[in-house]
């Protein structure tokens, strides 16, 4: 009998191991939330967005997000703004990472959402959908307000 009970044990370990890690990446953007999310509002003839927000994971493991998209813009990128020696100056990044059970914060003089080209003029309480991807394809949709430029 206690040959049975582990022959048992180990079959369902190896058979159903692999679905429980299965449903765990599939939900990766399930321990994801947003909060404070806006893009500023631009002059009329801006070609050039920002979006702010703060990505909190709720889970264990990093998650990293290697793709924004809005069908109102051309493209998005991820920027954060560097000071070095007295100036300031802008730098590309391919992707972000939100730390397990931690927090990024997207804001002005850091990190943020670089927005281009509006297929419209963007105006105060029109709202964004903007798509985050992550590493696995797991795609995050978040609707952001517009908001009036705060300086």
């Amino acid at each position: 009998m206690k040959n049975f009970i582990t022959l048992l044990t180990t079959v369902l370990i190896v058979n159903f191991g692999p679905i429980g890690h299965a449903n765990e990446i599939s939900s990766t953007a399930g321990v994801l939330t947003i909060d404070n999310a806006w893009v500023a509002e631009a002059p009329p003839v801006s070609k050039v967005m920002v979006a702010y927000l703060t990505i909190s994971n709720m889970g264990y493991k990093a998650i990293t997000i290697t793709n924004a998209e809005s069908e109102l813009y051309s493209s998005i990128e991820f920027h954060e703004t560097i000071h070095e020696n007295g100036m300031a100056r802008m730098v590309r990044h391919d992707e972000l990472v939100v730390p397990a059970s931690s927090s990024l914060e997207l804001k002005r003089g850091g990190k943020h959402l670089m927005l281009f080209n509006p297929s419209r003029r963007l105006k105060v309480d029109d709202t964004v959908t903007i798509k985050l991807t992550t590493t696995n394809g797991t795609i995050k949709t978040i609707s952001v307000p517009v908001k009036k430029a705060q300086y």
